[in-house]
């Protein structure tokens, strides 16, 4: 990132809550003012309907096609930036003090997302309100809360609160509880059998395993190790409860 005043590269380690340059002393940027930021999605993708996720801040989640641009708001500061395509993604940190146009595209070749960042000239000055409202701005897919958590786990990428050897009738794996979902992965395959809570309607205890039923009467039945056993219950008796009570 480059100072606005001075032009001179910021360190990297450089702490995003200040507001001046260590190398020139001038203020970075003016405290409430709002730019248009625009992605423009381009290049070759092998599958045209899947858009490409781009994040702000892990606070928001928007989607572009290929072929498409999309705009939002975005305030003076430092600012984080993700796309992610498949299993691919790209973090890239921007000081906004001006509006900015990033194409990004996935490279089929090399397999990788590929951005181009580009300042809009004389837009330093800001938006107002009013000026916003009258753009043809694009709402966010997901708003998160409590930050990156949310999206990890609308994504799948969350890490798993237990993890543990179990075994499913005569199948023998490994079994993860996540706060939305389990995975059972059976020894030398890659598939998994993933149930989300939402479809559980009861958590049941069986002799030395855990029995849920699922709705439409199926039922899956997984051992758990003694050690952890009350502890594991419970957590899927409440995260069960939690999820089917937010529809």
């Amino acid at each position: 990132m480059v100072c606005p005043k001075c032009g001179r590269m910021l360190p990297d380690n450089i702490n995003i809550r200040i507001n001046f340059c260590p190398l020139c002393g001038e203020k970075i940027f003016d405290e409430g003012r709002k730019y248009l930021m625009e992605i423009q999605c381009t290049g070759q993708r092998d599958d045209e309907e899947r858009p490409m996720m781009v994040f702000l801040d892990d606070r928001q989640m928007y989607e572009v096609k290929p072929g498409d641009n999309i705009c939002f708001p975005c305030s003076a500061g430092f600012h984080n930036l993700k796309f992610k395509y498949k299993i691919r993604s790209r973090a890239i940190s921007l000081l906004v003090s001006s509006g900015f146009v990033i194409k990004t595209s996935f490279n089929s070749v090399s397999g990788l997302i590929e951005t181009n960042i580009s300042k809009v000239p004389n837009t330093s000055g800001g938006l107002s309100d009013e000026e916003l409202s009258e753009k043809n701005l694009t709402q966010p897919v997901m708003v998160s809360p409590d930050g990156r958590r949310s999206f990890d786990i609308l994504l799948g990428e969350d890490e798993p609160s237990f993890e543990f050897k179990s075994s499913s009738g005569l199948s023998h794996g490994t079994m993860r509880i996540y706060a939305e979902r389990c995975e059972f992965s059976q020894e030398g395959q890659l598939k998994k059998d993933i149930t989300g809570y939402k479809s559980v309607s009861a958590v049941k205890k069986r002799m030395g395993a855990i029995e849920l039923q699922l709705d439409g009467n199926v039922r899956k039945v997984y051992s758990i190790p003694k050690d952890i056993y009350n502890e594991v219950l419970s957590y899927l008796t409440n995260r069960v409860e939690t999820v089917r009570s937010k529809g």
